[in-house]
């Protein structure tokens, strides 16, 4: 039987801490949103990348939703916001 993806990204307690309200409620959507069609190997790197996410944000004081565009982009999925010509 498959585990419920949201419920493993709820319950990961670490996942979010040190974050504020607003940064775990974007983080959590983000993270829920791509792991909707994930499979199990998937999900546990979303799980891995969720927590460089947090630890970066924490660290070194990056906003969330920097962090998640910058991933986004990455993967192709965004844009470069502030860096167009």
């Amino acid at each position: 039987m498959k585990e419920d993806p949201a419920h493993l990204l709820l319950e990961d307690e670490a996942l979010t801490a040190g974050l504020t309200d607003e940064e775990a409620q974007a983080l959590l959507g983000w993270l829920l949103e791509m792991a909707q069609d994930a499979d199990p190997a998937q999900l546990a790197h979303l799980r891995r990348l969720g927590h460089e996410i947090t630890r970066l944000s924490r660290d070194y004081g990056v906003p969330v939703e920097d962090l998640i565009a910058l991933v986004e982009l990455a993967w192709g999925e965004g844009e470069a916001l502030g860096l167009q010509a």
